[in-house]
């Protein structure tokens, strides 16, 4: 959550300590009002959306417990800590009970206000990011953005549609870029579990012990700055999802943490004793391969059998070349809507030129360029021109590596590189026009009796692309 929407209000009948609390929480960021009792305090919240309200629990008027019963009525979703006198802890207690969030007892630490406030902003946030899943479930529309022709994207699509009404857990292996995110949200959303929460963990992006307390949450006090329990994202997509990408990263400790909640079901918080239930299916995700990590001891085997129930390979986009094409036509419709270019044409041998190049960083690499591409045109039409430099150098050579052009003499590799290049760029035209090579001869500006002469010479058979 951003800070401008995280709004606080103090109320104490203080001035010195209301201000001192006011400005320390502005100079780190928030957007602070004060207000000098009960009363004002009500006016405000009804005029305001505050995420946090900081109200000292002895005042004139209305007390503080009276305005913690008030203010839920009026927003339930506003959190209340309570700040409270050696002499008046039962009272917070007794404030807790009601629905507030925390209580700070006097004198405190300005340090322990920040805190507390961090932490609430923390909750907040994570509501607000089911929410957003949610939003995007409902939008999300089957294999809307995992486009492909090719056989071994089929017969994924064919696997998913098996898979995904069971509860079994899931193992997507593939290589950085190919599209294991969108299968493991497609499996979620073709699945009974759709109405639930869908929450995305990357396992490489967090140390051992923040991945732990945020993956089986923790209990008040487990460790410093732990001021309240907090669940964690197995409890989160309790009923639904819990995607673990690049799982292969996980410690040793954490594997024995995750086979004990995938045998039983359950799992502890960190500093909690008693085992909570959770009914979350685990799909998984790694760009190396997980059998080779279990035979030299880096990942444990019985953990990879309780996940590995089903396994997805997804192909690199340089071993299924007949996506490429589809791909690039799905990302250019999406950019020219997007930045309002509709208009905006792209000479063939830009398709050439992407169907020859080998995608490194598969389909992420491939969405990146035809971004950059429609976003840079300042006219009408993309030529190779405006391609990288890297994909450029794909015009003259091809597939020939250019020390072997380099052994030849000019006239013998010219040839070669003009007959490479006419076959890949006929072969591309024909996929691009299904085949069709009357609509082929006009677009490409070539006489239809040439490319019957050039579909023998180079022994391509136009059926197959029909």
């Amino acid at each position: 959550m951003k800070k401008d929407r995280f709004n606080i209000l103090v109320v104490d009948d203080e001035d010195s300590m209301r201000n001192r609390c006011v400005r320390l929480l502005q100079r780190n960021g928030y957007n602070v009002q004060g207000a000098n009792d009960g009363e004002q305090a009500l006016f405000l919240v009804k005029r305001n959306r505050f995420s946090l309200v900081v109200a000292d629990i002895r005042m004139p008027g209305i007390s503080g417990i009276e305005l913690l019963e008030r203010i839920k009525e009026i927003s339930s979703e506003t959190e209340v800590v309570m700040i409270t006198g050696y002499g008046t802890v039962d009272n917070a207690v007794e404030a807790m009970k009601l629905g507030a969030y925390d209580y700070i007892t006097k004198p405190f630490d300005m340090e322990r206000l920040l805190l507390v406030a961090e932490h609430v902003k923390t909750t907040f946030s994570l509501k607000d990011e089911i929410g957003s899943l949610k939003d995007q479930l409902k939008e999300f529309s089957h294999y809307r953005d995992f486009v492909g022709v090719s056989r071994e994207v089929q017969r994924i699509f064919g696997l998913v549609e098996k898979i995904a009404p069971t509860d079994c857990n899931i193992l997507i292996e593939g290589e950085t870029g190919t599209g294991k995110g969108l299968i493991a949200r497609t499996i979620h959303s073709s699945s009974p579990r759709r109405d639930h929460p869908f929450v995305v963990v990357d396992c490489a992006a967090m140390t051992e012990n923040l991945l732990e307390s945020e993956l089986f949450g923790y209990t008040k006090g487990a460790f410093t700055g732990a001021y309240a329990n907090k669940e964690g994202y197995f409890k989160v997509a309790d009923k639904g999802t819990i995607f673990l990408d690049e799982i292969s990263e996980l410690s040793t400790s954490l594997q024995g943490k995750l086979l004990r909640m995938v045998q039983d079901h359950e799992i502890i918080p960190v500093g909690g004793t008693k085992p909570v239930k959770v009914d979350t299916r685990i799909v998984a995700a790694t760009n190396r391969k997980l059998e080779q990590a279990v035979k030299e001891e880096r990942f444990r085997e019985d953990l990879y059998f309780r996940i590995n129930v089903v396994k997805i390979d997804i192909p690199p986009l340089r071993q299924r070349k007949d996506d490429i094409l589809p791909l690039m036509n799905f990302f250019l419709e999406k950019f020219k809507k997007q930045f309002n270019k509709d208009r905006l044409a792209v000479d063939q041998p830009v398709f050439s030129l992407f169907q020859q190049y080998e995608w490194p960083g598969n389909v992420r690499e491939l969405e990146n360029a035809v971004q950059r591409i429609v976003i840079t045109a300042d006219h009408q039409r993309v030529t190779v021109n405006d391609l990288p430099e890297k994909m450029q150098s794909k015009r003259l050579v091809g597939s020939v590596e250019r020390q072997d052009l380099l052994e030849m003499d000019f006239q013998e590799a010219r040839k070669r590189c003009l007959d490479e290049f006419t076959r890949d760029y006929l072969l591309d035209a024909l996929k691009y026009y299904q085949g069709n090579i009357s609509k082929t001869a006009k677009e490409i500006n070539i006489q239809r009796p040439s490319i019957q002469r050039m579909l023998k010479r180079y022994q391509i058979k136009r059926e197959e692309y029909v």
